[in-house]
């Protein structure tokens, strides 16, 4: 009797600019697909009626956002190796997402969201005149800073913006800001919003890309997922 699946592969793309506007859902329905036709024995799992691969995919990237670290866990019905694996995936690249690396996992590993814990931004944007490090050292310098944040249902929130910003760093130069974030579900503050309180105003935003997603060992220093 076949109990389960055999393999479980962790997949690492990057979400490029033409993929920027997709939604989160609209980007694991391209992902799936392109796991269905890729010619590895998937484990089936059923999604709106039909038979398709069994996934699990990382912590949702905004919509507006690229990246360098979207993760998809596929299960697969049969032992595979991880260069079969991008032999079969890498000819389905597009201009839309890029696989990166695929490794084997445990099958019983805890899921991509239970594991992660930050995410890393670089920001390129024109920032109000006068920003400089200095101001982002001082929104460090802060034990806490609340915002209000608004809900797509009209709902207002308090929240702390200060909390969740591990690292920060700007460099003038590119104008780049550069920012590591905890992730928490229902106290994620988004980098837009970083960036405007450290500036005291709104940066026009020409690229924010998710650069890496980390999580803390066991000493709570963060290591690259």
């Amino acid at each position: 009797m076949n109990e389960g699946p055999k393999s479980r592969i962790r997949l690492k793309f990057a979400r490029l600019a033409p993929a920027k506007e997709k939604s989160h859902l609209d980007q694991i329905k391209a992902l799936r697909a392109r796991s269905a036709a890729c010619g590895l024995k998937f484990w089936p799992a059923k999604a709106g009626g039909a038979v398709a691969p069994k996934m699990a995919f990382g912590p949702a990237v905004s919509v507006g956002h690229e990246s360098l670290c979207e993760y998809a866990d596929l299960y697969l019905e049969e032992f595979v190796k991880e260069d079969a694996v991008l032999e079969k995936l890498r000819p389905l690249d597009d201009d839309n997402f890029r696989l990166l690396s695929a490794r084997r996992i445990p099958v019983f590993f805890p899921s991509i969201e239970a594991a992660v814990n930050a995410a890393e931004y670089f920001m390129e944007a024109d920032f109000p005149a006068g920003f400089s490090q200095a101001a982002v050292d001082a929104f460090m310098a802060l034990k806490n800073l609340a915002y209000e944040k608004v809900k797509p249902s009209g709902e207002h929130k308090t929240l702390d913006a200060r909390i969740p910003v591990l690292a920060a760093s700007f460099d003038p130069a590119s104008s780049l800001l550069k920012v590591t974030l905890k992730l928490e579900p229902g106290r994620n503050v988004k980098p837009e919003t970083v960036a405007e309180l450290m500036c005291g105003g709104k940066p026009v935003f020409r690229r924010i890309v998710r650069k890496e997603l980390y999580w803390f060992d066991s000493s709570g220093k963060l290591e690259v997922f």
